[in-house]
């Protein structure tokens, strides 16, 4: 019986069994919101006096019975999994065992910290962790290379605890470093000794210790990116078109080897897109709610969609990936402006992007939601809600883009087309997070080229890809899954970004170009050549301004600062 299931809420408290008090009570609702489909909780003690408190939330599983979380094998270790193993090096998977289930198997016969670092290295996809391994009396915790799930940890002399997300007063929760593996191992008499990182092997001595007080170990766990393959090259492209010709895109992909770079990036993405919207049940929430057997005919994909090169995109690789006939949901956000109106830079791109891509796919039901927000409803919801899945983060930014995100991913809005009051039932919203740092993206990139030309780009580049787990990946996963969604970020594929490393810095992003041209060239290369001709020219615009929402309330911040919210 296909049984596919993925967990999305975690909490764990090891702690001294005179001292047994968790947090759990204070942060359970948000995690139940994660895992709508299923709540469990497990207490026990171990033999050398701790107390074990875990609790898991569940989005989405099918088959008549469920792989119940936290898994606990016949040696009695304990594996709590919020993630996707979309591949895992040298092992056949089998598409009617639940990823907690295959895990665990693999993790139960590891005997060294060796084996277990060598066991989460060949995972492909996003996850987060925590592993207690009977045998050692050993904690391991961690999150995959970029961080695209959530962990939170508190640690003291007698207590670690990890959750997915908590309550904005539980000021000693700090985000757990996307550093590698950790692991910590229980001592007699009900205590811990100090936390171990294992770094990524690519980390060097990148590795920032001040949060969490821990030791870093001499071995280290093998990254799925390989930093190592970075083509320096900075050779200019072989040809240099007129950049005055308005087909300036044409005549590049006219060149036999930008062409055939073109189509192995598409390629690459199409099937990081396919890989993300085919590993799930086929159900919407709807349908899951009502337990009626897959497929079902509704939306269960959406596009956060902005109507810039990066959504436009993911949305035309969705619609053309999809079953025949299942809907796609494009989901817009606008701020209401002070003149009463919604029609903000990202409402306009969306409006034009949707007309370009729509007849494309002629045969694909595909609908533009406009999500509108007006200010009440934001700061209702931010104070009720929001600010507790934003912390530990509180920036200006953060909270721009974090409400942006959430009432998108909510995904209440009006269809542009038929003016109908729609609410998408989809559980996977696929995001277009992680390009920008990979392709020069950024007003800083040109920046930097203009005062340290290529050498310059290239290690801000390669710092790009060392941070993009600091780029807040966790911030937006806890804000997708409030809905009972499954966040995914295709252009953070393992292959797509080691192909991207190893592709000449000419062809990724030319500064020779205008705006609009030269950041990101591959990706406008790819899109024109999709039929995205409007849409390969857009400049790059920050969802926090598309959206208006930093304009929405006058405020005069900057985006580094705290953020002071009645």
């Amino acid at each position: 019986d296909s049984l596919l299931q993925e967990m999305c809420g975690i909490f764990f408290c090891v702690c001294n069994l005179d001292n047994a008090t968790t947090d759990l009570a204070s942060c359970q609702d948000l995690l139940a919101r994660r895992g709508p489909d299923n709540l469990a909780i497990s207490t026990s003690n171990t033999s050398l006096e701790h107390s074990v408190t875990a609790c898991s939330s569940v989005l989405w599983l099918q088959g008549d019975s469920m792989t119940c979380q936290p898994l606990v094998d016949s040696m009695e270790n304990m594996l709590m999994w919020n993630g996707d193993i979309f591949s895992m090096t040298g092992v056949e998977k089998d598409t009617t065992e639940s990823d907690t289930s295959l895990l665990s198997r693999h993790l139960s016969q590891c005997q060294t910290p060796a084996q277990v670092l060598e066991c989460m290295a060949s995972i492909s996809g996003p996850w987060a962790m925590v592993y207690l391994q009977k045998s050692s009396n050993t904690l391991w915790f961690g999150r995959d290379f970029f961080g695209r799930q959530s962990l939170l940890i508190t640690k003291t002399a007698q207590s670690l605890s990890l959750s997915s997300c908590v309550m904005a007063d539980m000021t000693n929760y700090t985000e757990l470093p996307a550093s590698g593996m950790f692991s910590c191992t229980l001592s007699p008499g009900g205590m811990l000794n100090q936390v171990v990182l294992y770094p990524w092997d690519c980390m060097g001595d990148r590795v920032d210790n001040n949060i969490l007080q821990f030791t870093i170990s001499n071995l280290t766990i093998k990254c799925p990116v390989r930093l190592d393959l970075f083509n320096p090259s900075t050779a200019p492209l072989s040809f240099q078109p007129d950049s005055d010709q308005c087909d300036l895109f044409q005549q590049l992909l006219d060149q036999p080897d930008i062409s055939l770079m073109v189509d192995k990036f598409t390629d690459l993405l199409r099937k990081a897109v396919m890989t993300r919207i085919t590993n799930q049940p086929g159900l919407c929430k709807t349908c899951m709610a009502a337990k009626t057997s897959p497929p079902c005919v509704h939306c269960s994909v959406a596009v956060l969609f902005s109507g810039g090169l990066d959504s436009c995109v993911l949305a035309h690789l969705a619609a053309e990936q999809l079953p025949p006939g299942q809907p796609l949901h494009l989901l817009n956000v606008a701020f209401q402006q002070s003149g009463g109106g919604f029609d903000v830079p990202d409402r306009l791109t969306g409006i034009q992007a949707f007309k370009e891509l729509a007849p494309l796919h002629s045969d694909r039901p595909i609908s533009l939601v406009k999500v509108d927000i007006a200010l009440p409803e934001l700061q209702s919801a931010r104070s009720s809600h929001i600010k507790h899945l934003l912390h530990p983060l509180h920036t200006v930014l953060d909270d721009s883009i974090g409400c942006a995100i959430w009432f998108a991913a909510r995904g209440r809005g009006e269809d542009f087309v038929t003016g109908e009051q729609v609410e998408t039932p989809a559980r996977v919203l696929l995001l277009g997070m992680g390009i920008d740092e990979q392709l020069g993206g950024y007003s800083r990139h040109r920046t930097r080229f203009a005062r340290e030309g290529h050498e310059g780009l290239e290690e801000e580049l390669r710092m790009e890809l060392m941070r993009i787990s600091e780029r807040n990946l966790g911030r937006d996963n806890r804000i997708v899954s409030d809905h009972g969604v499954a966040p995914r970020f295709p252009f953070l594929d393992e292959e797509v970004v080691n192909f991207l490393l190893a592709a000449p810095m000419s062809v990724k992003c030319n500064f020779s170009y205008e705006r609009g041209v030269g950041e990101k060239l591959l990706l406008r290369l790819a899109a024109h050549r999709m039929g995205l001709k409007l849409t390969a020219r857009e400049p790059k615009r920050a969802v926090q301004f598309g959206s208006r929402i930093a304009k929405m309330e006058k405020r005069k911040e900057k985006g580094g600062h705290v953020a002071v919210r009645e």
